[in-house]
């Protein structure tokens, strides 16, 4: 009878262990699935964030300025058919001369050329090059910005193309929208404050939507990844310029 007792007793506590057991690799499952497909989410957003942003679509307009021993970023702002005008931060182009100064373009296209307007106070310098300098297939590919005709928001999703440090290996940085006009004391006047990584030498490229139409140029940036652009609207004076 004890024997009896005994077995039963054993019995019921191995279908305990194995019911236990079935019950915690199905939560554990359970979970996998909900991490799996949280991961998915993730990777998803951010699948539909690169597909939203095409650098194929703004590489044309991204320069690498190098002035004496100095070097920085720029955009095509207007591109004619005898002439190229390049818009970047004046800081970038005080150290610019005629003789030793030139662009690079994403294609590899090296060309010299001469400042036609600056504006120390907004930070913004304006280069003229001569297309009869190039070659037509130098040409090719070279494009104009696109500008925004919509309102920036809070926590909008920005891009910049950091041309500067390789020519040949651009790389594109994500950041947001902090501020679409805030007032910075360093610039004295009202600028796109947002966050987002970079590096130096990225000073006076353009500042993309997610459309990657131009919506400010990288002026400057901290420590803690904030960025500070000249707003589209004072570029825009640089027509009156030219």
């Amino acid at each position: 009878m004890k024997i009896e007792l005994r077995k039963r007793i054993i019995q019921t506590l191995i279908l305990s262990i194995a019911a236990g057991v079935l019950f915690l690799a199905s939560f554990h499952w359970r979970i996998k699935e909900q991490i799996t497909d949280k991961m998915d989410n993730v990777q998803d957003d951010e699948k539909i964030r690169e597909d939203a942003f095409q650098l194929s679509e703004v590489l044309g307009s991204c320069v690498r300025i190098q002035a004496e021993g100095h070097h920085g970023s720029g955009s095509i702002y207007q591109l004619m058919d005898d002439e190229i005008i390049i818009v970047t931060n004046w800081h970038v182009l005080q150290y610019w001369n005629n003789e030793d100064s030139y662009v690079t373009f994403f294609n590899g296209a090296v060309g010299g050329g001469k400042v036609i307007a600056a504006s120390e106070q907004d930070d913004i310098g304006v280069l003229s090059i001569k297309t009869a300098f190039f070659a037509t297939e130098e040409l090719e590919g070279l494009h104009a910005i696109s500008e925004s005709d919509r309102i920036l928001t809070r926590g909008d999703v920005l891009y910049m193309v950091d041309i500067a440090s390789d020519v040949w290996q651009p790389e594109v940085y994500e950041g947001q929208v902090l501020e679409p006009l805030q007032y910075l004391d360093e610039f004295g006047m009202e600028m796109l404050y947002g966050e987002s990584l970079f590096k130096p030498g990225m000073s006076g490229c353009g500042v993309f939507d997610g459309e990657g139409n131009y919506v400010g140029m990288l002026t400057a940036g901290t420590d803690q990844n904030e960025i500070a652009a000249v707003p589209l609207d004072i570029i825009r004076l640089c027509k009156t310029w030219i």
